[in-house]
C-alpha cells in the first residue's frame, strides 16, 4: 500500500478521537459550572445559617451578663466550655472575650491565649501605636487570637531592641493565612453590646470563630472538587485528546517526510523537521512548494506503485497506454491535451489505433 495514503489512514481515526474529545471537554463545562453553582448556593445556605447561629449565641452569652466585674460563675463556665470546644477537631473554633465601655478588657476565653497576647500589647503598645497598624487593643486581639500559635514576640526582645520599627512583616508578629482560592474568609468576627439589669450599657462582648475545619465548603471555583464522575470523564478526554494531538503532531512529519522522497525534494529531513516545529505552517509551506510530480509512478486504478513499467500495471494488469505519453512517455493526465513535456497532442489508445485501420482501408 501506498505509504502516504497509509498515513492518511491512521491519522483519520486520530482526529476522530482528538474532535471527540475536545467535543467531550466542551461538554463538560457547562456541568463544571453548574456543579460549582450547586456548591455557592449550598454554601450561601451554611454560611447564613453559620452567622445566625453564632449571633444567637453571643445574645445569649451577652444575656447573662448583668454587671462589671462580670461574675467569676458565669466566666468559669465558659472557660470550661471553651476548654472542651477546643479539644474538639471538627468543630470551629471559637474565641470569646469582654471589654468596659472605656476599652479595659475584662475577660477572655480560653484564658491562656488572651493572656499571652493581653501581655505582648502591653509590652510593645508604642510601637503599635506609633505603626498604627492596629487601632486599639480589641483591633489587636481580634486579628490575633486565633494566630496565637504562630505568634512570634522574642524578636523584639534580641540585642535590647525591643521598641524598634521592624518593618511591615517583622513586627506585627503575626503570619499573614492564606485565603487563595475561598470564596471568604473563613474568619468571622461577632460583637453585641452588653446592658446591665437597669438596661444600661456596661461594655461589648466580641466573638471570633476559625471555620477552617470546614474549609472545603469556602472553596472558589478554581479549589472546588467536582464529583467522581466529572474527574474520571476529563481525565480520559484529556488523555485522549492528548495522545491522539501527540501522534497526529507526529504522522505531520512523517507524511511530508516520505512525500518529499517519492517527489525526489532533495532535503526531506528539513521540511520534515519544519513540519514537525511549525505544524500546519510548514506543511502549507511545503505543500506550495514542493514538485508537481512524483518520483515514483502509481496505478490510477489501483494506486499500486508501477515501478518503472510503462505497458500495464503489475498488480491488476490495468492498461497504461493513455497514462503516459505516447512520444516521451511523460505521465499525463486524462484531461490534458497536450504533453506538457513534449508538445505532442495526446491521442487515446483507442483513437490511434482507428485512425490506423482507416489509414489501412484506404490504402487496399
Amino acid at each position: 500500500m501506498n505509504k502516504r495514503k497509509l498515513i492518511k489512514k491512521l491519522a483519520l481515526p486520530a482526529a476522530i478521537i482528538a474532535v471527540a474529545s475536545l467535543l467531550g471537554l466542551l461538554l463538560l463545562i457547562p456541568i463544571s459550572n453548574s456543579q460549582y453553582q450547586n456548591h455557592k448556593d449550598d454554601f450561601k445556605k451554611y454560611i447564613n445559617a453559620f452567622i445566625e447561629q453564632n449571633k444567637t449565641y453571643i445574645k445569649e452569652v451577652a444575656a447573662k451578663i448583668k454587671s462589671t466585674p462580670v461574675d467569676p460563675i458565669i466566666i468559669n463556665e465558659l472557660q470550661s466550655e471553651y476548654l472542651v470546644e477546643h479539644q474538639k477537631s471538627d468543630q470551629p473554633k471559637k474565641y470569646l472575650w469582654m471589654s468596659a465601655m472605656n476599652g479595659d478588657f475584662l475577660f477572655g476565653a480560653p484564658s491562656s491565649d488572651f493572656q499571652k497576647l493581653n501581655n505582648a500589647f502591653d509590652k510593645f503598645q508604642n510601637t503599635i501605636k506609633v505603626d498604627e497598624y492596629y487601632r486599639d487593643r480589641n483591633d489587636f486581639l481580634n486579628k490575633l487570637i486565633d494566630e496565637t500559635a504562630n505568634v512570634d514576640f522574642t524578636q523584639f526582645e534580641r540585642s535590647g531592641r525591643a521598641e524598634r520599627d521592624y518593618g511591615d512583616s517583622g513586627w506585627r508578629f503575626y503570619k499573614q493565612s492564606d485565603e487563595w482560592g475561598l470564596l471568604q474568609s473563613t474568619e468571622t468576627s461577632f460583637s453585641t453590646p452588653v446592658y446591665d439589669g437597669n438596661g444600661k450599657l456596661i461594655g461589648d462582648i466580641f466573638m471570633k470563630v476559625d471555620d477552617k475545619v470546614n474549609v472545603e465548603k469556602y472553596y472558589d471555583q478554581q479549589r472546588f472538587k467536582r464529583s467522581d464522575l466529572y474527574e474520571v470523564l476529563t481525565a480520559i478526554f484529556g488523555i485522549l485528546l492528548g495522545v491522539s494531538c501527540a501522534f497526529l503532531w507526529f504522522l505531520l512529519p512523517t507524511w511530508v517526510y516520505i512525500d518529499a522522497q517519492e517527489r525526489d525534494v532533495r532535503t526531506p529531513g528539513i521540511w520534515a523537521f519544519l513540519a514537525l516545529t511549525s505544524l500546519f505552517f510548514g506543511l502549507t509551506i511545503y505543500l506550495l512548494t514542493r514538485p508537481a510530480t512524483l518520483k515514483s509512478f502509481n496505478c490510477p486504478k489501483c494506486d499500486g506503485e508501477l515501478n518503472g513499467t510503462r505497458a500495464y500495471c503489475p498488480h491488476c494488469g490495468y492498461d497504461l497506454s493513455n497514462t503516459f505519453c505516447q512520444q516521451c512517455q511523460y505521465p499525463i493526465k486524462p484531461e490534458w491535451q497536450f504533453c506538457p513535456n513534449c508538445r505532442t497532442e495526446i491521442k487515446p489508445k483507442n483513437s490511434l489505433n482507428e485512425e490506423t485501420a482507416n489509414l489501412n482501408t484506404n490504402i487496399e
